[in-house]
């Protein structure tokens, strides 16, 4: 069978995934994203041992790990009974065990019939190693673009192990060359996106193909919930490298096109204003948007 993700993406990722820089260099999720997250689900009835969420494209597992272990600043009462987590990447996978040893959840490879609550999986979009309806949630963060071209048979799996009135979550970040007093990140886009060999990057909107798609309106509602918020967190200028470097394609470059693609972002960051946290240590605000859409199952 054909792989629905794209193979750059696998290559590149299991790299980055298995070395450390994807969940070095990523940054994590705002808490009004996880607020409204995890008010959608508690809306949700469920057993009393909890909901059973399947997350996929879940990598290194950094949406995983604030779904377990919720910063202090976001209230729930949500409990997640098994999070069964589907990666298809080796390297990806193998970072995800390493984050959840670092807030002492255990990891089992199982799926659903493995005793720890987290699970993590070889699997896809339109592979999915559950039941029907086994899921209350199906949680993608950072990964859907990844299916273009198989957006029909992605849909179809996901309707698949959902149960019905449970959501699709969709969620993106996005660094936001928009935001006023940062006008380093435009540049700094510039200089990375010229090497996007045509993938299909979440900037330009081609998963959205998938509410014209008779896998979408036969299976899920029209209607859909979608919030766009803005946020910065703090870096440096090696931050903003790292952060370059783990995008795939750039991943995916020779070590002579890497220095250049450094030395160009060095280049504008050297040369173009930033909004000053800690000027004399260097640090300084990256500004990002977060796209959140939640789409329920009929």
């Amino acid at each position: 069978m054909a792989s629905s993700v794209h193979p750059l993406a696998s290559s590149a990722f299991s790299t980055s995934g298995s070395s450390g820089l994807y969940d070095r260099a990523r940054p994590t999720y705002p808490p009004t994203a996880l607020s409204r997250i995890f008010a959608a689900l508690q809306s949700l009835p469920s057993s009393t041992n909890g909901l059973n969420v399947v997350e996929l494209g879940a990598g290194t597992g950094i949406f995983s790990r604030l779904l377990l272990r919720p910063p202090v600043d976001v209230t729930t009462d949500v409990q997640v009974a098994k999070l069964v987590a589907v990666e298809p990447s080796v390297g990806m996978r193998d970072g995800f065990r390493a984050g959840m040893q670092k807030i002492a959840v255990p990891v089992g490879e199982m799926g659903p019939a493995g005793p720890e609550v987290a699970q993590v999986v070889d699997g896809s979009f339109d592979r999915i190693p559950v039941i029907d309806g086994w899921a209350d949630a199906v949680i993608i963060a950072q990964a859907f673009h990844w299916s273009h071209g198989h957006y029909d048979t992605a849909l179809s799996s996901i309707a698949r192990v959902l149960r019905p009135g449970a959501p699709l979550i969709l969620l993106w970040n996005l660094e936001d060359r928009e935001e006023a007093g940062h006008p380093w990140v435009g540049p700094v886009r510039d200089v990375y996106e010229a090497h996007e060999q045509g993938t299909p990057q979440y900037r330009l909107m081609l998963w959205k193909a998938i509410f014209d798609m008779p896998e979408f309106t036969e299976n899920f509602n029209m209607k859909y919930e979608y919030k766009r918020m803005k946020w910065t967190v703090p870096t440096t200028d090696d931050g903003v490298v790292e952060r370059v470097l783990s995008k795939s394609y750039i991943t995916a470059l020779g070590a002579g096109e890497k220095e250049k693609v450094e030395s160009g972002v060095r280049g504008v960051l050297k040369d173009t204003a930033k909004t000053w946290i800690d000027e004399d240590g260097g640090v300084f605000e990256y500004p990002y948007a977060t796209d959140l859409y939640i789409i329920r199952r009929k």
